[in-house]
Order: structure tokens, then C-alpha cells, then sequence
């Protein structure tokens, strides 16, 4: 194994790094709203799935975005996962 692809495999990207700390929990707070706007309940109820659904989001996505091929595909997971939720959140509008 050459110095150079050792040092290549042990190199962490700030990209992948920041998406997994910020992008992470911003897309599971989106799947968290989401949920708690376009379930048929309401109240605390509500509160409880949003909250409860989007914290193994949040986990799945700090789990396997430094797992990413760099630091473009982590940013891209998450847009794809907030763009369709905050679109769909604003068209539904407020209730």
C-alpha cells in the first residue's frame, strides 16, 4: 500500500463531517414536522410521533453520512430527504 492512498483512505472530509452534524438533525426535524403535520391526530399525540419518528432519522442519516462517497452525495441526501418535506409542509400551509 502506497503513503499516498493510506493517507487518502484515513482523510475525513469536512463536508461529510458537517453534513452529518448539521445536515443530519435538520433533515430529521423536517421528517419530524412532516409527521406531525400530515398525521390524523392531533395534540400531544402528534408531538410524540413527530418527535419519536424523526429521531431514528436523525440517527440512521449521522450514522451513514460520513459513510458517503464525499462531501457532495452527504449534502445531497440530505437536500433530497428536506426539499420534497418542506415543499409539501408549505403547500399544505398553516392549520
Amino acid at each position: 500500500m502506497s503513503a499516498g492512498r493510506g493517507d487518502k483512505a484515513a482523510n475525513h472530509s469536512v463536508a461529510r463531517t458537517l453534513a452529518a452534524v448539521v445536515g443530519a438533525p435538520l433533515a430529521a426535524f423536517a421528517v419530524g414536522a412532516a409527521l406531525m403535520a400530515f398525521l390524523p391526530v392531533s395534540g400531544p399525540w402528534a408531538f410524540a410521533l413527530g418527535f419519536h419518528g424523526g429521531l431514528p432519522v436523525w440517527v440512521a442519516l449521522a450514522c451513514t453520512l460520513p459513510l458517503a462517497r464525499n462531501g457532495r452525495v452527504a449534502w445531497g441526501v440530505c437536500l433530497a430527504v428536506v426539499v420534497p418535506v418542506a415543499v409539501a409542509l408549505m403547500l399544505r400551509g398553516p392549520r
